[in-house]
């Protein structure tokens, strides 16, 4: 299994409307800035005409991210909202185009970088969904660099082929952690070296051939390192339920379990490094709640009005209402660029926190109870991703909130003391009733309709684990339900998919709201 809890499904941490679009734009530009001088630099994005980001990249934060990254500003930092300002203020130059170059990814970043010394740099990269991203072509070099760990690449004119022998040779004699690889282009030849450690003084030592033209250095741009050639404790959901069955743990047990043999990490830095995500899904609600401003915005502020008219009598009281509630304020946070927790994106990033956190204060259940249950929504969310994405331009939103759906299912069996196999047939149930959901946003904004998705599945989740607890029979098993997901996915129109193009997108209101956005 290739992906991580931390890495692929809860979080990024982040400010902006959109984890495949801000988040991942993001960590594109802090690589390639890792990678290429910006500074005195021409910049040069190209976007495909047919892909996503071609209608979307302002929207949806492409730009933000990525101008950002690009000039070094953490995600975090309530600067990037005036992005527009920041190539001026650090120095470089940037123009996005869309033209038409058959791109092979929808959402994909074609880069040219021109230099002040009259050196030319291009690049490829694709954000695959909830702010993975990958860089698949550096100067004609074709790899797959992801960001997760730390790399040196070095560039040579020519190399003799005692030289390729005796460099990885003698780098992977001093560092048992590190894989080197030679790649090859039409006239140069890339050497790569990645390390779960900094191994820049290591590589220096050896990278002393005259036939260099650049040495790189990056670091990691994911919160874990994934350790390699390491045995898993388990690769399917079916080996999954029945360790948990004999040994007797429930489903957060089995995500630590997990995640400290991928990270390569401590049980309890697990559970530390997810203390610290439910803390900010608090301060998500919290700053929810209060009435934030944020020009380039469809939605006001809501989040107050269900507890009112709770408190008024004009509506039916439940605990369905402090999910609504919940979501909402979540929502409103990423609406107005506070920090919030993509899980497993930010435009699903309300379900999962507002059903469990409203179901924790029903229930009066503590902290450690709601750590508990992310962990038991990551380790659903491991499976999703490593069979599928959650990039709605893939898939469409029944890979954001319809994974978002199964995610808080199994959390909140977690929460109220199932165990795993009634969490896992709760999230099966979830994404069943998700299958098919489009990605229509109005006026390209992550607000309507993702406020009334989020809030579905939600409500969808709680319905889905009160089921599963009692015993209802789920039928389809979830590794069925993902293979299902990716077949309807992969049928879905590209109109339906995060493009702008259709649905919603395209009625006569959507596009009066997005003339007046331009105008604001």
């Amino acid at each position: 299994m290739k992906a991580g809890i931390f890495n692929d499904v809860i979080g990024p941490v982040m400010r902006g409307p959109s984890s495949s679009h801000t988040a991942a734009s993001h960590r594109i530009g802090f690589l390639v800035r890792q990678l290429f001088p910006v500074e005195g630099s021409r910049i040069v994005v190209e976007f495909d005409r047919n892909g996503s980001l071609a209608e979307t990249y302002e929207g949806q934060g492409s730009a933000m991210g990525l101008i950002s990254g690009l000039a070094g500003i953490s995600i975090l930092d309530p600067e990037i909202t005036g992005y527009r300002s920041l190539p001026e203020k650090y120095n470089f130059r940037i123009e996005f185009r869309i033209t038409d170059y058959q791109a092979s990814h929808p959402n994909t970043y074609k880069m040219l970088i021109e230099t002040t010394d009259n050196h030319k740099y291009e690049i490829i990269a694709i954000s695959t969904g909830g702010g993975m991203i990958e860089i698949i072509n550096l100067n004609g070099f074709r790899l797959s660099m992801r960001g997760d760990c730390y790399e040196t690449l070095a560039c040579f004119s020519s190399v003799s082929g005692e030289m390729l022998d005796t460099i990885p040779e003698g780098i992977c004699s001093e560092n048992k952690e590190v894989s080197v690889s030679v790649i090859e282009s039409e006239d140069q030849i890339l050497l790569r070296i990645k390390t779960r450690i900094p191994g820049r003084s290591l590589a220096d030592k050896y990278l002393k051939d005259p036939g260099i033209i650049w040495i790189r250095h990056t670091d990691p741009v994911l919160p874990v390192m994934p350790e390699t050639g390491i045995t898993m404790p388990f690769t399917t959901l079916e080996e999954m339920l029945r360790t948990a069955k004999n040994e007797k743990l429930d489903l957060a047990e089995m995500a630590v379990r997990y995640e400290s043999t991928y990270a390569g990490i401590d049980p309890s830095e697990v559970t530390s490094m997810m203390k610290d995500i439910v803390g900010h899904v608090r301060d998500s609600i919290t700053n929810g709640l209060k009435d934030k401003s944020y020009p380039d915005r469809v939605l006001g502020h809501q989040s107050h009005l269900i507890p009112e008219a709770e408190r008024s009598g004009i509506i039916l009281q439940s605990p369905l209402n402090t999910i609504i509630t919940y979501v909402t304020a979540i929502m409103e946070s990423k609406s107005s660029m506070e920090p919030i927790v993509a899980a497993p994106t930010a435009g699903s990033c309300g379900a999962l926190g507002g059903a469990v956190f409203a179901a924790a204060e029903y229930l009066h259940t503590d902290s450690e109870e709601l750590i508990k249950a992310y962990l038991a929504a990551g380790l659903i969310g491991v499976f999703i991703a490593d069979r599928y994405t959650f990039s709605a331009e893939e898939g469409g939103c029944q890979v954001e909130c319809g994974a978002a759906s199964a995610m808080a299912a199994s959390g909140l069996v977690q929460l109220m003391g199932g165990n795993a196999e009634q969490a896992v047939n709760a999230a099966s149930m979830a994404l069943q009733n998700c299958l098919g959901m489009i990605c229509d946003p109005v006026a390209d904004r992550v607000e309507v309709p993702c406020l009334g998705k989020n809030i579905l599945a939600a409500t969808n989740a709680l319905n889905c684990a009160n089921m599963s607890i009692a015993g209802f029979d789920h039928v389809v098993p979830l590794d069925e339900v993902i293979e299902a997901l990716r077949s309807v996915g992969n049928e879905l129109p590209r109109t339906l998919c995060c493009t702008g193009l259709g649905g919603l997108s395209q009625t006569p209101s959507s596009k009066r709201i997005f003339e007046q956005l331009k105008k604001n």
